[in-house]
C-alpha cells in the first residue's frame, strides 16, 4: 500500500479549494461508458479533503490494495481482491473533491473488469450458438448431397411399393409380434439423427442471461458504490477504520 489510509499529508494538496480532476487518459467516447462508473457524492462543506480521503481510506484500503494521492486526486488499484471486498467489482478507480459555492462533492470515476466481462460474453456465447446453426446447416447439406448420390431411384420405387409383410393368422393369434414397417424405421432413424444436432439454444441461454446481469451490474453496481461513499464519509475516522 504505497499509502497509509489515514495519512493526511498529500491529500491536503485539495485543501485550497482548486477542484481536483483525474488526469487525463484514453478514452474512447461512448464506449469507455461499458466499464467506467462516473458518479459524485455530496459531502460535508465543513470537511476538508483530506478529512474525506482519511474517511475513505479504510474502506478503500483493503488487503492487495494500492492507494496513492497525488495532485488533489486519491488512486487506487487492486491485485486479486478478495470475494468480501466490497470494491471487488471495481478493480481500480480514482476519487477527488470539487467545490462550488459554500458546497462540495466528492467524484468518482471506477473501472469494472466485471463489467467488461458481462458486456462481452453475450457476443461470444451468441458466436457459439451461430457457430452451431452453421455446422448444422453444413451437416444437413452434405447429408442430403451424400443420400441424393447414393440413392437408386429404382430400389427407391420398389421399396415405395412393396407392401408391409403381415403375419400369418396362426401367428397372429398366438401374439407374435408385427414386422417392423420399413418406413417407420427410416422415420424413427431420422428422428435420432435430428436430435443428435448441434443446439445453438444453450448459446442463446447465456448470452441472455450474461446480458441482464450486465444490465443488472450497470444500475446495481454504482448505486452501491455511491451507499458506501456515503457511509464511508458520514462516520467518523475511528469507526471507519474499524
Amino acid at each position: 500500500m504505497s499509502e497509509a489510509a489515514g495519512a493526511p499529508g498529500p491529500w491536503g494538496q485539495a485543501a485550497a479549494g482548486v477542484s481536483a480532476r483525474p488526469a487525463p487518459g484514453f478514452r474512447i467516447p461512448y464506449i469507455d461508458h461499458i466499464w467506467r462508473v462516473r458518479g459524485a457524492v455530496p459531502v460535508d462543506p465543513a470537511l476538508s479533503p483530506e478529512e474525506a480521503f482519511a474517511r475513505l481510506g479504510p474502506l478503500l484500503g483493503t488487503p492487495g490494495t494500492d492507494l496513492a494521492a497525488e495532485g488533489g486526486v486519491l488512486a487506487y488499484a487492486k491485485h486479486n481482491p478478495a470475494a468480501q471486498d466490497p470494491f471487488a467489482t471495481f478493480t481500480r478507480g480514482r476519487l477527488w473533491i470539487e467545490r462550488a459555492g459554500a458546497g462540495a462533492v466528492l467524484r468518482f470515476e471506477l473501472f469494472s473488469h466485471a463489467l467488461l466481462l458481462c458486456f462481452l460474453a453475450p457476443l461470444l456465447f451468441l458466436g457459439f450458438a451461430q457457430l452451431a446453426v452453421t455446422i448444422n446447416d453444413y451437416e444437413k447439406a452434405a447429408a442430403k448431397a451424400e443420400e441424393a448420390a447414393s440413392k437408386d431411384k429404382k430400389k427407391d420405387e420398389e421399396k415405395k411399393d412393396k407392401p408391409v409383410p403381415k403375419l400369418n393368422p396362426i401367428d397372429e393369434f398366438l401374439g407374435a409380434p408385427a414386422p417392423e414397417d420399413p418406413a417407420k424405421k427410416k422415420k424413427d432413424k431420422k428422428e435420432e439423427e435430428d436430435e443428435g444436432r448441434h443446439s445453438p439454444e444453450p448459446g442463446y441461454f447465456l448470452a441472455g442471461l450474461f446480458a441482464a446481469l450486465y444490465l443488472l451490474g450497470r444500475w446495481l453496481e454504482p448505486w452501491l458504490a455511491r451507499r458506501r461513499f456515503r457511509a464511508a464519509l458520514a462516520s467518523p475516522i475511528e469507526a471507519a477504520a474499524s
